[in-house]
């Protein structure tokens, strides 16, 4: 449905619907090179009840597909309505407020990423989404269409 990154679209915020798990996955996603994954999900894992404090118990840390790793929760599907997006919202705004300091504290330095880390990374993580919008995956008109109705969207399924 829709990702967000502030300085590396490999490390990026996600929402996206999985009939898997009869639901949507929402969370941190870590899919650049296998080292750089580890190195974060052990930074993050050591972490993990405090990230739990902060987000609750529904919030999973694990290494998954490809080399890969997460912070994720999964929302049951729910009616597609304004209420059900605007929890969607606050708890995006909720993984972003909680995890964008840590990620930036331990990004390796190595890792690529857009922005100076020095003055940006003592912002608000919520007042660099607002400075990076156009950062985003998603064009303009695909974020206005996400913020309206769901029966706009008129997404495809990923395989």
């Amino acid at each position: 449905m829709a990702q967000l990154w502030f300085g590396n679209p490999q490390l990026h915020y996600e929402v996206w619907m999985r009939s898997r798990i009869g639901g949507i996955e929402l969370g941190l996603h870590f899919e650049a090179d296998s080292l750089t994954n580890a190195r974060l999900f052990a930074e993050f894992k050591a972490r993990d009840p405090a990230i739990r404090d902060d987000l609750d118990d529904d919030a999973r840390i694990e290494t998954w597909d490809k080399g890969w790793a997460r912070i994720w929760e999964p929302v049951p599907l729910g009616t597609l309505d304004d209420e059900f997006l605007e929890r969607l919202a606050s708890r995006m705004t909720a993984y972003i407020t909680v995890l964008e300091p840590i990620l930036l504290d331990e990004l390796p330095s190595d890792v690529a990423w857009s922005e100076t880390r020095g003055r940006t990374a003592h912002r608000a993580p919520l007042e660099r989404a607002r400075s990076s919008a156009g950062r985003t995956r998603a064009s303009a008109s695909t974020r206005c269409r996400l913020a309206r109705s769901p029966a706009s969207w008129g997404h495809r399924a990923r395989p």
